[in-house]
């Protein structure tokens, strides 16, 4: 592997790494946490946190998907099924931030209870893909 591949290789999987990171911490530490001391205000600020939340997940799958595209186009590894679950990730992220959430927010609050638990299928198969992405990097 050439310097080059071996340097996208690192990219891609901190780009993963952290993406994984943020969305453990969110789903199991931030959000959970925010509900426990504020109760009813939690909404307001997981509300305000959740655009944010999905672009920086975003920007890190672009990156991520990048990474593994032109490492696998400048060198022999396997960037295929990582540039892949990448994306995977990606399309489940763009689809929450830019559909589910403008449906959440327009939502009463029975509706809103059924788009925040596509909302949280969405967020673990999104866990599911990034963390199988940085497994696929090291086969």
């Amino acid at each position: 592997m050439t310097l080059l591949g071996t340097g996208l290789l690192v990219v891609a999987d901190a780009a993963l790494g952290i993406w994984l990171g943020s969305i453990v911490f969110f789903s199991f530490i931030g959000a959970p946490t925010t509900f426990d001391v504020l109760d009813d205000d939690a909404g307001q600020v997981v509300n305000a946190i959740f655009p944010k939340y999905y672009q920086f997940g975003l920007g890190l799958g672009v990156v991520a998907f990048g990474a593994a595209v032109v490492g696998n186009a400048m060198d022999a590894f396997d960037g295929i099924v990582v540039a892949a679950l990448a994306l995977v990730g990606v399309a489940f992220t763009g689809y929450a931030r830019w559909v589910l959430i403008p449906k959440m927010e327009a939502a009463g609050d029975d509706a809103f209870a059924q788009y925040h638990k596509q909302s949280v299928v969405l967020n673990g198969l999104t866990m599911l893909a990034v963390a199988g992405g940085i497994v696929a990097s090291h086969l």
